[in-house]
């Protein structure tokens, strides 16, 4: 069993890391175009090209992570000596460059993303793994995954909601004393890349690695692939996990257009507000849903959130601008769902780490993440262009303090209706999956009868 307390150090990783995600996730696009005034065009292919290289290194990361031999882990060692990188690299995301070239805009958000994601890939793809080597207990990992969502979400409540009180509009709290976006941004990015860096370090100090391979991973991509898509299980997990966290990317891509746009706020106290409000709820709402997965199947407490939160989403459609009561009461009633979301899924990807060593006798948790994170990373890297090449597409443009009615309708069509198909489709894969605890049991029976002979 896994102690509470080292729960609690395991969950600070996500805690450090969305604080950094909640900011890039949320602003960083937005940032992009109407503070640096990068085109929403570059923006996209800057969002593509950037996640598409940080997909191609996880992998690597991950086999890098199976194969390491130190007096620290093969995961521990990462996160110790790469959180200070970690924290710099997200600190130049919100520095905007002097020039009022777009060419010189692109390369120097191309690079600072690029850098930023190679460091998130050194320090995140061994903490993903570490799940798989801290228990091998079906219900154990569930309630690990739940103290780690708890914690990502108050990461996401900070980097997101404090990330806006601080930097987002003329209302912010920077704004205010230095009459300047880019001043306030910059300031933020600073603050917060180091918090994260130094909460990070405490996280890998208090955990434990108890189950690994000594022998390290010497099967190679092309194989390993192959080897893995032959699961059915790896299979269908993946395609919900991917489905859920794309949906998820798509709602954090567009909110702050949605809430700053298309219903007319003004940033600083009111973005934090809406912001912090699902989250705050999905932080209240977690431990239900521990329950309820610790009661019922996994799949089927998700079938039940997705379908949910879908048609909380609808309600954005018809939201009027600048309705506080209307905004806040779907923030809420989305907020309850969010957390099932991201639990279910996350709980799920590390089972599968059993289910490969069953059929090919081998633990390969880094190569696994890496794998996981390669194909997430993809999805959400196209996800996102898409979101930004649309909203060009319909007319948005950068920096003006009035949008075209056919970009704010879009703009409600993204966040009511995407997320919700991406969360409904998702949900056949959860079900095929067939992860349910007797067959994970099976297998985990199966694995100790062969270390026992």
């Amino acid at each position: 069993m896994v102690s509470k307390k080292e729960k609690f150090y395991y969950g600070l990783g996500d805690l450090s890391g969305n604080i950094m995600f909640g900011a890039v996730s949320f602003y960083l696009l937005y940032f992009m175009i109407n503070v640096g005034g990068l085109s929403p065009y570059l923006a996209g292919i800057v969002f593509l090209i950037a996640r598409g290289w940080d997909a191609i290194t996880d992998y690597f990361m991950g086999v890098i992570s199976d194969n390491t031999k130190s007096k620290y882990g093969k995961r521990r060692i990462y996160m110790l000596f790469g959180a200070i990188p970690f924290g710099l690299s997200f600190i130049f995301l919100w520095l905007s460059p002097e020039t009022n070239e777009q060419s010189l805009k692109f390369i120097y958000y191309l690079i600072v993303y690029i850098i930023y994601n190679t460091t998130w890939t050194i320090v995140y793809i061994p903490y993903n793994a570490l799940t798989a080597n801290m228990t091998n207990d079906y219900d154990e990992r569930t309630s690990i995954n739940t103290v780690r969502i708890i914690m990502a979400n108050i990461g996401l409540l900070l980097g997101a909601a404090v990330f806006a009180l601080l930097a987002d509009g003329t209302e912010s709290v920077f704004y205010k004393l230095f009459g300047s976006l880019k001043k306030a941004y910059a300031l933020s990015g600073i603050i917060f890349g180091v918090i994260a860096a130094l909460i990070m370090l405490v996280c890998a100090i208090g955990t434990k690695e108890r189950f690994t391979n000594d022998e390290g991973n010497k099967v190679g991509l092309i194989k390993t692939l192959k080897q893995f898509f032959k699961l059915k299980e790896f299979r269908n997990t993946i395609l919900y996990y991917l489905l859920s966290m794309t949906g998820f990317d798509v709602i954090m891509a567009i909110f702050i257009f949605f809430v700053n746009d298309a219903l007319g706020f003004a940033g600083g106290d009111e973005s934090m507000l809406f912001v912090a409000l699902p989250l705050v709820t999905a932080i209240g709402s977690a431990v239900l849903w521990d329950k309820l997965s610790a009661k019922y199947e996994k799949h089927r407490v998700y079938t039940v959130a997705a379908l949910y939160i879908s048609l909380c989403l609808l309600l954005c459609l018809f939201i009027p601008p600048q309705n506080y009561f209307a905004l806040a009461l779907v923030c809420i009633l989305v907020g309850i769902g969010m957390s099932a979301i991201q639990i279910l899924p996350y709980a799920s990807v590390p089972d599968i780490v059993e289910v490969d060593e069953y059929h090919y006798g081998v633990r390969r948790e880094g190569a696994y993440y890496g794998i996981v994170s390669l194909m997430y990373k993809t999805a959400s890297g196209i996800s996102v262009a898409l979101v930004s090449v649309v909203l060009g597409a319909f007319g948005y443009v950068e920096g003006a303090i009035s949008q075209p009615a056919s970009a704010l309708m879009i703009i409600r069509i993204i966040i009511g209706v995407i997320p919700g198909i991406i969360f409904i489709i998702s949900i056949i894969f959860a079900h095929r999956a067939n992860m349910g605890r007797d067959h994970f049991n099976m297998i985990k029976k199966e694995l100790e009868d062969r270390k026992a002979k």
